[in-house]
């Protein structure tokens, strides 16, 4: 087959994203940490400069960063842990009234379909039996996750502090490819579409995780004005669920109103709860979040969700996360080079 042939071509390419996803998914357990990693240093990088502005070293300059950072993240899951356990207390509470619906259910079930409630509980019964069994193996396995939870924030931990130490190092790499195989008249486009990059990822993801903290306050406040126990951990769910686009807000918030659905003998109080999220998505989708991030990464509707579909299948919760800013990135690179000018119009938004 000739190799200025279209078939060739488009053979090529999908050797590419085969191989390309084959990696991503394979490699994951490597991956993952070093993507999330780059997006905390491409975070940090304002601040670390500014602290190198001052006189501090890049070195001492990256750990306070990194410090600091680690500081903030382990007092939300203080506060996240310690409403946890107060809403262990509610669990006799909730086994209750779910009890009390189960009931209601097998009446209903048997009124309608004509199945005796002896033989349904029989076979909630050997569920339950079934379920009670692998009781050992899941306690097992969360054990097992949070100790996994702590490595890996050790190893992104490193990444980013190394990160931020050597971004010269790779950003003169990359200039150096650049020169060796694109010529020296293209490293001044490169180093100008990587300080783009590093500046549009910084602003995305600030603003993202300041989106995040001031809907936890909102969520928090409103939800204690409702009268909903555990007020803040809620709150703070919902915001930080919110981070995956579009899915996030819709997830995060159903989770209350079942809640509330669960807790409450009155379906007033889940109906006030779900009007107030919706409400609340409304002023984040058109005022918040447009003002913002809207202006950092110009991303089709379209796109982005294909972005989240793609990273959940790639790389689960993480992939769900971090591959919007990841296409983000990849727009930026597309406007900035001719070849690939058209595949940057497509996705974005303009």
């Amino acid at each position: 087959m000739a190799r200025n042939s279209p078939v060739y071509g488009f053979n090529q390419v999908m050797l590419f994203v085969v191989l390309l996803f084959g990696i991503l998914y394979f490699a994951k357990p490597f991956l993952i940490p070093v993507a999330i990693a780059g997006m905390m240093a491409m975070l940090l990088v304002p601040a670390c400069r500014r602290l190198e502005h001052w006189g501090i070293p890049r070195g001492p300059a990256a750990g306070i960063c990194v410090l600091t950072t680690l500081v903030l993240l382990s007092g939300v899951f203080y506060v996240l842990f310690y409403q946890m356990m107060s809403l262990g207390t509610d669990i006799p509470a909730i086994a209750s009234k779910l009890n009390a619906m189960l009931n209601n259910a097998h009446q209903f079930i048997s009124e309608h379909f004509q199945l005796p409630i002896a033989e349904q509980k029989d076979y909630l019964q050997r569920q339950v039996a079934g379920l009670s069994s692998l009781a050992g193996k899941f306690i097992g396995d969360i054990f097992r996750s949070v100790l996994s939870f702590l490595v890996h924030l050790l190893i992104v931990t490193a990444y980013t502090l190394l990160l931020l130490i050597y971004r010269g190092r790779i950003k003169t790499f990359v200039l150096r490819l650049v020169a060796q195989y694109a010529g020296e008249e293209n490293t001044k486009n490169a180093q100008r579409v990587i300080e783009k990059i590093t500046r549009v990822a910084s602003a995305y993801l600030t603003g993202v995780f300041s989106v995040a903290l001031i809907f936890s306050v909102i969520n928090s406040v409103g939800l204690i004005i409702i009268g909903i126990e555990n007020a803040l951990f809620f709150g703070i769910m919902v915001a930080f669920i919110n981070i995956i686009p579009y899915v996030g807000s819709v997830a995060g918030s159903s989770v209350v109103v079942l809640y509330t659905l669960i807790t409450r003998d009155t379906l007033v109080t889940p109906l006030i709860v779900a009007v107030f999220f919706i409400v609340l998505q409304q002023i984040d989708s058109y005022v918040l979040t447009p003002k913002i991030t809207g202006g950092k990464i110009q991303l089709s509707a379209l796109f982005t969700i294909m972005a989240l579909l793609l990273g959940s299948l790639v790389w689960g919760v993480a992939g769900m996360i971090l591959f919007v800013p990841f296409l983000g990135v990849a727009k930026i690179i597309f406007d900035h080079v001719d070849s690939l000018k058209p595949y940057g119009y497509l996705i974005g938004v303009h």
